[in-house]
This record gives C-alpha cells, sequence and structure tokens, in this order.
C-alpha cells in the first residue's frame, strides 16, 4: 500500500499550542517543531489506533474487494479503479471505516482520496502530544524509544482495543 497524507489547514494539536506549551516566541525554531509535532502526532495516532490530526489521505492498494481506511472517515472524495472514477453505487464505506467494492468490479490497483479525523481534538489528548513533542524537542535522544510515561498514560484511555487493532 502507498499512502499521501496532507493536513488540513487548522489541524489539531497546532504548532501555535506546542510553542504555548514550550513557552516558545517568535517562529527561530517552527520548521523543526512542525516536524517534532507531526512526529508525536503519528506516534500517539499508532498508539490509539486512530487518526488524531484531520486530513486527506490518498490510499494505492494492489485491487481487492476490501479495504480498511483509517478512521474516523469523515467523508471519501474518490475512489478509482485503473484510472476509472467509481460512482458512489459501486463501493461502501461502512461505520468502522471498512470500504467494499462492488463484487463485479476487477482490476489492477485501487486508489481512495478520503477525509479522516476528528473534527475536534479532546484536551488530554492534546497534552500527550504536546508532551511527546516537547521530549524530541528538549532531548531528541532519549525520547525517541517510546512515549513518555506521562503521554501514555493520558492516551490509555482513548487506545482502540480488539481485532480491528491487532491487524494493523
Amino acid at each position: 500500500m502507498i499512502t499521501n497524507r496532507t493536513y488540513k489547514n487548522g489541524y489539531e494539536p497546532t504548532l501555535a499550542g506546542l510553542k504555548l506549551n514550550l513557552r516558545l516566541a517568535g517562529s527561530g525554531f517552527d520548521t523543526d517543531l512542525e516536524l517534532k509535532l507531526k512526529a508525536a502526532i503519528l506516534q500517539a495516532e499508532h498508539f490509539i489506533g486512530e487518526v488524531i490530526a484531520r486530513s486527506v489521505f490518498t490510499d494505492v492498494y494492489p485491487f481487492c474487494h476490501h479495504h480498511r481506511l483509517r478512521t474516523p472517515v469523515n467523508s471519501v472524495t474518490s475512489v478509482v479503479v485503473d484510472g476509472n472514477t467509481l460512482d458512489a453505487s459501486e463501493y461502501e464505506v461502512t461505520p468502522c471505516g471498512d470500504l467494499a467494492l462492488d463484487s463485479e468490479l476487477t482490476g489492477e490497483s485501487v486508489t481512495v482520496v478520503y477525509d479522516a479525523g476528528p473534527a475536534t481534538v479532546v484536551e488530554d489528548v492534546k497534552q500527550a502530544i504536546y508532551l511527546h513533542a516537547s521530549a524530541l524537542f528538549t532531548n531528541p535522544v532519549d525520547s525517541v524509544e517510546a512515549l513518555p510515561k506521562a503521554s501514555q498514560n493520558l492516551l490509555l484511555q482513548h487506545r482502540k482495543w480488539g481485532l480491528r487493532d491487532a491487524e494493523r
């Protein structure tokens, strides 16, 4: 599977929030902080099993009738099989993020463009991400092996358990 991710404008947690957490002013570290923020977001998403920062994903799969999308899925922009855009009646997206293609379809590859992530991020998840990004910024050598314990504790109640997580 090949994936392209574009963070939507106004996604949370924000660079401004991280800078406030670090008590930094100015823009001298913005590029580095943005990188660390996105790394912390990805680590938190992997830990809880859901998208945190609202994004547009473009996933390219070998052809199969069933695919698992990142959740929560907000909308599907397009589903394309071998260059042919499908009509909405030719696929279904379940609430748990499963994409099912019409059983009559065949092809080599499937490209799905969709929007995923919550409209707002709860405060404890934001704080867990800010803590991790701050640790990456202030002490990058020691903090890359795992989430800081405080971040894990904040994220634990949001973790999705069960078969879906085991398949990731």
